[in-house]
């Protein structure tokens, strides 16, 4: 079976030419209707890529062995949600932005760590997760996303210019040997680093236990914060019923300074207790956990 990746419909619906079309368009029919549009792009999505569907209850029941099939087209319809209002802000003003947030929970640990001199702020593929960085532009604390490439080049630029417009920078990993001295830099000068953490680059990861199962867990916030001392926390953005975001800061996470011998168990301890952190918040809506390709692990 091959992945959804290479699909010809995610192929060319994932583009940087239909992101700046819809981009275009989406301010002339209003965020209301362009809401009504997803859901129906998604349900025809999930009716029609069987496999993926699968695929993505398979990863659901690693959160909840028992939970159903249907939960898995939920997933389509959320993350289509997250995608048109992404795509919205880049047009949006700087108060219909803020007006799609409807709570921030722990905040004061992302203040209390920026005012120490920065953090990372290790997230998930679950809910909105960009929209957090809006949110913490605007409160003057700006956000330095740490991402792999996207398929083309032209996602990529279009991705780091909508990050841009909201005080964001980008440092694309994987690719370019420097961008983990890049990383550092960014914390040393007292910025945020925000990175993905639930989807290992490779095969590199350490193994976390779930309730169905076992994944593999990256270990790269753990790394950057034993070279550079800085604390890491977890974030997590959901969107709530009523259409706006809940955005929740948990309680930061610091790696122990330890003779080299141990350096590889302290990194593995870490990562253990932030997976453990940013599930509490994807196991209460795990419908919003983005996983479209195999995820489980056994060992």
């Amino acid at each position: 079976m091959s992945l959804h990746t290479e699909k010809w419909v995610y192929r060319h619906l994932y583009s940087d030419r239909v992101f700046a079309l819809a981009s275009w368009l989406l301010p002339k029919f209003g965020l209301p209707f362009a809401r009504l549009v997803s859901r129906g792009v998604a349900a025809y999505y999930a009716a029609t890529q069987k496999g993926v569907v699968a695929t993505v209850h398979t990863n659901l029941r690693l959160l909840d062995p028992a939970i159903p099939p249907s939960s898995a087209k939920h997933v389509f319809r959320n993350f289509a949600l997250c995608i048109v209002d992404y795509i919205a802000l880049h047009s949006m003003d700087e108060n219909d932005a803020l007006s799609l947030c409807g709570e921030f929970v722990g905040k004061e640990h992302v203040i209390a760590a920026a005012q120490a001199g920065g953090a990372i702020l290790a997230t998930g593929h679950f809910g909105f997760f960009e929209y957090g960085g809006v949110v913490l532009a605007k409160m003057g604390l700006p956000v330095t996303a740490a991402t792999m490439a996207e398929p083309t080049p032209g996602l990529s630029a279009w991705r780091a210019a909508w990050r841009a417009k909201w005080g964001g920078d980008t440092i694309q990993v994987g690719g370019d040997p420097f961008s983990s001295l890049i990383a550092q830099r960014a914390l040393a000068e007292g910025r945020l680093v925000a990175m993905l953490a639930d989807r290992p680059m490779g095969s590199h990861g350490i193994p976390v236990d779930l309730p169905g199962g076992q994944i593999l867990f990256s270990s790269s916030p753990a790394v950057l914060s034993l070279l550079t001392g800085a604390p890491i926390i977890p974030v997590a953005v959901s969107l709530r019923a009523d259409g706006k975001y809940r955005v929740a800061a948990l309680p930061p996470l610091r790696t122990e300074k330890v003779t080299h011998s141990l350096r590889n168990q302290e990194i593995e301890r870490c990562t253990r207790a932030l997976a453990t952190s940013l599930f509490s918040e994807i196991l209460n809506a795990p419908d919003q956990w983005f996983q479209f390709l195999p995820v489980q692990t056994t060992g």
